[in-house]
């Protein structure tokens, strides 16, 4: 285990580097431009990206923030650093490009290269979308935004790299633009944020780097990808899962999680006419699982499930440690096992807007499923690991509690990040249905 993630760390550490040796070529390609270089049109790109810009910031500051950016203090730290560095570097560009005073292009630049890359770069490891792909555009992007920076540093009088950086930097605004475009008429569906990601640099990268910079671009993602397989060397289970879209609401494959309990109660012959509440349909499987009518199943055949489903890695190394005695009972298999495929979040009554404790104890309530007054800690585990967060964080956020589960009014009090964001993420239907949307990913 120890040993897989170091060379994780290292593929980040040398695919980070290479991003900085990118500088080289990106020198060689901006060298040769005027500094009028696709001047009206740049101005263009920025005023709409300005003008979307709105938008996304009303969102962001309307709405809660993801739980992974703010649950651990450096998390918090970091997002917050991110979010006002990117607003003072936006309005000191405009400012600078209205104005011409250096001093002020000076300040975006510091804005940029002590806070917006850095943090950055801290976030990339936690993006969403297909990780072969994400991951090196991330660092591409960062990369160029450094680049662009320090050339304003060193040359605030440059509207060339004014205008460069500021573009840049609104690569965020285009990812949105296009995952709300793509999102309506339907397109992508089972890659709708990579292709938001990916679309938005190529159109965006020629009009910093040139005619070159899609193929450079393409080349660094092509590099990326075979270093992680030589220097990671995944087994099967996390190769598929670098391949594969990232989404933050499920932990199995819908799909495939969907067909397997279908053909599974085909079998058992189930008909309209004998329908079984949720709980019957689970013991009826579980039986069917059950080939030596001992109680159990074997944990082992478990895994082999999750990898079927193509579940969240993170799920299946904490489902190993919940199982550890080999075996799974019926009362495990229901909890863990049997609806990883439905929103960990369901409710089946009506709903108004609410506010504080009233949001926290709407959201207890829908955790709470044997309603006991406490929500057992596994519950919160497997709805961080269906939100993103990296699995040593989920430790880290829960590592407090001595109990294993939690109260109201600890629920209220300690995990507001959750609550406010879960509510947030439910939407109701007129007919009292409660359901998940689509929810913004924050890059």
């Amino acid at each position: 285990m120890a040993t897989s993630k170091s060379r994780l760390y290292l593929y980040y550490a040398v695919i980070f580097t290479m991003s900085l040796g990118s500088f080289y070529p990106f020198h060689r390609i901006t060298v040769k431009h005027s500094p009028d270089y696709m001047y009206m049109e740049k101005c263009i790109l920025c005023s709409i990206s300005s003008f979307f810009n709105i938008f996304v910031l009303y969102y962001h500051c309307t709405h809660a923030p993801h739980p992974k950016y703010v649950i651990l203090k450096q998390r918090r730290f970091s997002i917050y650093t991110h979010i006002v560095s990117g607003v003072v570097e936006s309005i000191s560009c405009w400012l600078a490009f209205c104005t011409g005073n250096e001093f002020i292009a000076q300040v975006a630049a510091i804005s940029a290269i002590l806070g917006h890359v850095p943090s950055a770069y801290y976030q990339t490891s936690i993006a969403f979308g297909v990780k072969a792909l994400t991951v090196p555009s991330y660092f591409f992007v960062i990369s160029v935004h450094l680049f662009s920076a320090l050339h304003l540093f060193v040359d605030p009088s440059s509207t060339y790299w004014l205008l460069n950086m500021f573009l840049i930097h609104n690569i965020y605004v285009w990812c949105r633009v296009f995952f709300f475009f793509f999102r309506f008429i339907g397109l992508f569906k089972d890659t709708l944020y990579t292709n938001s990601i990916l679309i938005s640099a190529l159109i965006l990268f020629p009009a910093v780097l040139g005619a070159s910079a899609n193929m450079l671009f393409i080349v660094y993602v092509v590099i990326s990808i075979l270093l992680y397989l030589i220097i990671v060397r995944p087994d099967e289970t996390d190769r598929i899962l670098f391949v594969n879209e990232r989404n933050r609401d499920l932990l199995v494959n819908k799909v495939l999680h969907d067909h397997w309990l279908k053909e599974k109660l085909r079998l058992i012959q189930m008909s309209k006419e004998n329908e079984l509440t949720d709980q019957e349909q689970a013991k009826q499987v579980f039986d069917l699982l059950d080939v030596d009518k001992n109680g159990f199943i074997d944990g082992d055949e478990i895994n082999d499930l999750l990898k079927q489903w193509e579940s969240a890695g993170n799920f299946m190394k904490r489902f190993s440690r919940w199982s550890k005695e080999g075996h799974v009972t019926y009362e495990n298999f229901y909890k863990h096992i049997w609806r990883l495929g439905n929103t960990a979040l369901t409710h089946d009554k009506e709903i108004q807007k609410k506010t504080g404790i009233a949001r926290a104890r709407f959201i207890f309530d829908c955790l709470d499923n044997d309603s006991n007054g406490y929500i057992d800690i596994s519950e919160l585990q497997k709805l961080l690991i269906q939100w993103g967060l990296p699995d040593n964080e989920v430790d880290d956020y829960l590592a407090n509690d001595d109990d294993k589960r939690f109260s109201f009014e600890e629920f209220y009090q300690d995990l507001k990040p959750i609550w406010d964001f879960a509510y947030e993420h439910l939407l109701v239907k007129d007919e009292g249905e409660l359901m998940k949307p689509f929810h913004l990913h924050s890059t």
